[in-house]
């Protein structure tokens, strides 16, 4: 619990009121590898910190495809933020990819809480733009960018997952084949190798 607690006092200052109140609304839960958070259709009922682990946020394309959305590695925030705000069924599904320990809070107590503490409503919302700026990012990268400028784009804003992710994983979240993933990153290790 000491990455969520770090995290909070990052965005809420050195000492923030009621952190420890806040902390003791989180439920830790573990995932094993290929377990589900939630499935697309359910609603999405909490948020969620990545303690540690690896999830893999994804969505069926129009042709059956598994496509991923996201990818979130440890001491990360996640929810499908629409279905958890709104209460309605979530466009994608959520999966551990190795053993994850999250720490979660359900939409009733998150509302109780954000009330009862204003300090934690300016926390979700330095959350929310995170995660905003996080997205807008990527997509650009994606629909502006060839494969080898999105595999750079990787190596600069994800490098971490360069370590914990899978090739297939990483070639589906930068919408490219994971073949043109693997020959991209092998050509640029040859290159690397021989500077």
């Amino acid at each position: 619990m000491q990455a969520l607690k770090d995290d909070i006092i990052r965005m809420a200052g050195e000492h923030p009121e009621h952190l420890e109140y806040v902390l003791s609304k989180f439920v830790e839960q573990k995932f094993k590898r290929g377990e589900y958070l939630f499935v697309a259709g359910q609603v999405c009922r909490s948020v969620y910190f990545v303690q540690s682990g690896l999830l893999q946020v994804l969505y069926l394309s129009s042709d059956g495809v598994e496509k991923t959305a996201d990818i979130v590695t440890g001491n990360n925030w996640f929810s499908d933020i629409d279905s958890f705000k709104k209460g309605i069924p979530s466009q994608v599904s959520a999966r551990a990819v190795k053993s994850t320990v999250v720490y979660k809070m359900n939409r009733e107590t998150f509302r109780a809480l954000m009330q009862k503490v204003p300090k934690f409503a300016e926390v979700y919302l330095t959350i929310i733009e995170g995660k905003y700026k996080e997205s807008a990012s990527r997509i650009k990268a994606i629909n502006g960018l060839n494969s080898i400028d999105r595999i750079e784009w990787l190596r600069t804003n994800k490098p971490e997952f360069l370590q914990e992710v899978s090739d297939k994983l990483i070639a589906s979240y930068l919408g490219i084949s994971k073949e043109t993933y693997c020959r991209q990153k092998q050509g640029r290790k040859t290159v690397e190798n021989s500077q």
